[in-house]
């Protein structure tokens, strides 16, 4: 197989800051070869960090059957998954509001390898077997980066919409689900210090975001920005719908904008994913650290001006400059990274 793996090890101390509840040991994960993926020649080349249990099921995610009618929401965590789920399911279904708020999100859109990401007592469902019982067509959800999804993507060209937000933006709301969802016993401090180097997991955030920029003009991939959602949702549903073979009259449109929008949709239980979080505290026998916290938090672009001191963001800034030089990225994708 082409995927390879070794486990992460440093210093005790850094191995302290990675761990979260239930969760000790992590992996650092590389494809190393897709001879059948024309696509690959746009991706970086890159090692990416993830919870031991993948060890034994990336074979499994990497060979699962794609259909050609799915469609796939894939994202870098905390980018506006979830708002874009809910659009892209509704968009699909002839805006269906009464049925979204009586089924969960996360039954609508499963989450492709959430088994993998919390301890093995918290008990969710397979998603990839119920994914291959489930009746076409298939709405699924996914953070894994570019090189490490199902190799038949790339040839049998489902369906992708890939979000991308900006880097600082992304850090401060996995700050606060790391802290509050898996209960990660570090400090704001620590975490951005994992952050920057790139072990959390699904980093590193700058491959991930650009894998997927670069492959921005394939037929199949509609790249999107948080931020320009937040602008002007009624055209990103326009175009969201065009590329999904929908069409909706103006009003429809503004009714789904109007829909999604912070207020009404960080209300809906079926939605915000508070009750879902709850289950996993339960099973975790943990309880929130922020009693305010939800998952659907703030819906805002450019919170970390107000969250982040002022070193923070421009060690932040000297990161992004460092790891796209490095890389030899477009500078294009600047605009992307820093929303600008």
């Amino acid at each position: 197989m082409p995927i390879v793996w070794k486990k992460f090890c440093d210093e005790e101390k850094e191995v302290e800051k990675v761990k979260y509840a239930g969760m000790d040991e992590f992996i650092i994960v590389k494809n190393t070869s897709y001879p059948d993926i024309p696509q690959a020649s746009l991706w970086q080349d890159q090692e990416f960090f993830l919870p031991i249990l993948f060890r034994d099921t990336i074979e499994t995610l990497y060979n699962f059957d794609v259909r050609p009618d799915d469609v796939w929401v894939v994202t870098f965590p905390k980018s506006g998954t979830t708002w874009v789920q809910e659009m892209v399911w509704q968009i699909c279904n002839d805006l269906d509001y009464e049925r979204s708020k009586k089924e969960n999100l996360m039954e609508r859109v499963p989450y492709f390898e959430v088994n993998n990401i919390f301890p093995k007592y918290v008990n969710f469902p397979h998603i990839p077997t119920e994914l291959q019982e489930m009746k076409s067509r298939r709405f699924i959800k996914s953070h894994l980066p570019a090189p490490l999804l199902p190799k038949q993507i790339w040839t049998v060209k489902p369906r992708i919409i890939y979000v991308a937000r900006n880097v600082k933006d992304v850090a401060i709301s996995f700050y606060h689900y790391y802290k509050n969802v898996q209960h990660y016993h570090g400090n704001w401090e620590n975490f951005f210090d994992i952050f920057m180097k790139n072990r959390v997991f699904f980093a590193p955030y700058h491959t991930h975001v650009y894998n997927f920029w670069r492959m921005r003009n394939e037929e199949n991939i509609l790249f999107l920005t948080y931020e320009e959602m937040k602008k002007d949702h009624p055209s990103v549903i326009r175009k969201t719908a065009q590329f999904l073979g929908k069409s909706f009259s103006e009003d429809q449109v503004n009714e789904l904008a109007d829909f999604l929008s912070f207020s009404k949709f960080s209300k809906i239980p079926t939605l915000n994913q508070d009750e879902s979080v709850t289950r996993i505290l339960k099973e975790l026998r943990k309880t929130l650290p922020d009693k305010d916290y939800h998952f659907v938090r703030k819906g805002e672009v450019g919170s970390y001006k107000v969250e982040m001191p002022k070193e923070v963001i421009e060690e932040f800034n000297r990161w992004t400059l460092k790891e796209t030089e490095k890389a030899k990225m477009d500078p294009d994708i600047n605009r992307v990274f820093y929303n600008v």
